[in-house]
């Protein structure tokens, strides 16, 4: 492995990019050290000194002595009661960060209690989901996440195992999925689908989150997707309404409204314009 001013600047310049683009989110975790030093075939401390560039720039900081996190921009993070004893989260869509680094942002404690991991084949619905052939291996998780000890959403995911051989086998009690998968496996989320809708709560969910059936929760499908295009994860998450709140601002193009046609929804009459991270799991 190789260690110089030029080798660290370029590793530096790789994450500036990737900070800028919006690949690696307010708040989430860097790639690790071991991760960057394999990628760039340098020493870990020609990564450690490219951290510590971006450090000086205000760009990254380091968490609990040792974990790497891009720094949030001023006012991203709000936290506001939702009932007496109670903490709610509100968010946007700027880019990917994990449920455990938002809560960390915002001086919560994020846990799980899981209801179910294991692997198993995949279903003709499942394998189109992930992209993988019908049968193929898949990892199962369902996870009930707390904010400070307080049940907050039920999250449902599916990965691909041949992505991440042995993921089914680990504890994620505390663990962070995502960083896992980054750090353990290489496999870095950069881009998601997701589709957001308000429902009331099924009898399973609602007693799980200490509702009445019927409460409104907020649901979200999303896919996650790594810089090859490859899903990563499909998961249904489903928060109590009270606790999470989604806000994004909407910016529409000069012009758009004027001219004798409207436009399809998939052409660039506007963008959303996102201020806040959106979770991943």
């Amino acid at each position: 492995m190789s260690s110089s001013p030029v080798l660290h600047r370029k590793v530096a310049q790789y994450l500036r990019e990737r900070i800028e683009t919006g690949s690696i989110a307010p708040g989430s975790r860097m790639p690790s050290e071991r991760v960057l030093a394999e990628q760039f075939d340098v020493s870990r401390v020609t990564v450690r000194q490219a951290l510590k560039d971006l450090e000086k720039d205000g760009l990254v900081k380091v968490v609990a002595g040792a974990r790497w996190v891009r720094r949030e921009a001023p006012g991203l993070a709000a936290v506001r009661p939702a009932e007496p004893g109670a903490e709610s989260i509100e968010e946007g869509a700027t880019g990917l960060v994990s449920f455990s680094d938002l809560a960390e942002a915002n001086g919560l404690t994020a846990s799980s209690r899981v209801l179910k991991c294991l692997t198993r084949a995949s279903s003709l619905d499942e394998a189109d989901l992930l992209g993988i052939a019908p049968g193929a291996p898949l990892v199962e998780l369902v996870r009930l996440r707390h904010l400070d000890g307080i049940p907050t959403l039920i999250d449902f995911s599916l990965i691909p195992e041949g992505l991440a051989p042995g993921l089914g086998e680990l504890d994620f009690t505390t663990t962070s999925l995502y960083g896992t998968l980054a750090e353990q496996y290489g496999l870095h989320a950069i881009a998601a689908d997701c589709v957001i809708e308000a429902r009331g709560a099924a009898p399973e969910i609602a007693e799980s989150l200490g509702l009445p059936p019927g409460d409104p929760v907020l649901e979200i499908v999303q896919t996650t997707f790594d810089e090859n295009r490859r899903v990563v994860q499909w998961c249904r998450s489903v928060y109590r309404g009270d606790r999470y709140r989604f806000r994004a601002a909407l910016e529409g193009a000069a012009g758009t409204l004027r001219g004798p046609r409207p436009r399809a929804a998939t052409e660039a009459t506007g963008r959303v314009v996102p201020d806040l991270a959106r979770l991943y799991r």
